[in-house]
């Protein structure tokens, strides 16, 4: 949710507004990983006595907007407590996370009025219906970097994509993206992109098009220099942490020991059995 300027037909505490003398409305974000999740601390400081009065009583509450855009999560968490903790679970959420507080109506409110309108305002009535916003905080906007990355969804670092060069009969990877680019030639690719929507002949598309670019990654990286430098890109700071859960360091002493071949199907859960299963079925389904 994207806090914008509006007007609204009452007094609303927002910084930088004139509507209300001395009330103010602040909410800070504070963010940590539990396990896997992502923890929120939430908090709020308002300095309104009527409005606190009408918090305490349970007519007004505090109202916290969480929004993905990525994944399209959303939740509201309303509370009376000035300080709330929300555990985010990790396949919710990617990229950047949204947060904007808000004081709102939890009920209708007739001939609302407060000692701390500006002179405007001040002795006005107003009939404020539940949901209605009576003060606006800060937006915040939070990257979250998971620990753990799905490697074998191949929309989590890879990205397959057709090659319009007609000469080009090769499969070729790109490192140097956000996410591994994985060309195919555009024949193939359709003939692919028609397939692997099916999820029982993944594990063959895996085993023929990801398990060997993951080789062909750990290669490169092998003869990369400066691994520092690579940090800037998502697909290695998201392989890196899966090597770490199966207990491989991905610096230079780890990829000049690592079996690179029997690494990259770990990483794929064992691709290549399932997809011999799958073909042996004449393209039946298989059993785990």
């Amino acid at each position: 949710m994207q806090l914008r300027n509006k007007y609204y037909p009452y007094p609303v505490i927002v910084e930088d507004g004139d509507y209300y003398e001395s009330s103010s409305f602040s909410s800070f974000v504070e963010q940590a990983m539990e396990g896997y999740n992502v923890k929120l601390t939430l908090k709020a400081q308002l300095e309104d006595q009527l409005l606190n009065q009408m918090i305490d009583d349970g007519s007004v509450i505090y109202a916290h907007h969480i929004e993905c855009p990525q994944t399209c999560y959303r939740k509201v968490i309303k509370t009376k407590d000035k300080e709330v903790n929300v555990l985010l679970n990790d396949t919710d959420v990617n990229g950047i996370v949204q947060v904007c507080s808000f004081v709102v109506a939890e009920k209708n409110i007739e001939k609302y009025t407060n000692e701390s309108f500006s002179a405007d305002y001040r002795g006005w009535k107003f009939n404020i219906e539940k949901g209605c916003i009576l003060a606006i905080g800060h937006q915040y906007n939070l990257r979250i970097n998971k620990i753990r990355d799905d490697l074998a969804n191949t929309t989590s670092i890879f990205s397959i994509v057709p090659n319009t060069d007609p000469t080009e009969s090769n499969v070729l990877v790109d490192l140097g993206q956000q996410k591994i680019i994985i060309s195919l030639p555009e024949k193939t690719y359709q003939q692919y992109y028609n397939v692997q929507s099916y999820i029982d002949i993944q594990p063959v598309m895996h085993s023929m098009i990801i398990v060997p670019a993951l080789v062909y990654v750990f290669s490169e990286l092998r003869a990369t220099s400066n691994l520092y430098e690579m940090e800037y890109y998502r697909w290695f700071r998201a392989l890196k942490k899966a090597c770490e859960g199966m207990d491989v360091t991905l610096d230079t002493d780890g990829l000049r020991q690592m079996d690179t071949f029997k690494v990259a199907q770990q990483l794929l859960d064992g691709p290549i059995e399932k997809a011999i299963k799958f073909c042996s079925m004449g393209g039946g389904t298989y059993e785990n």
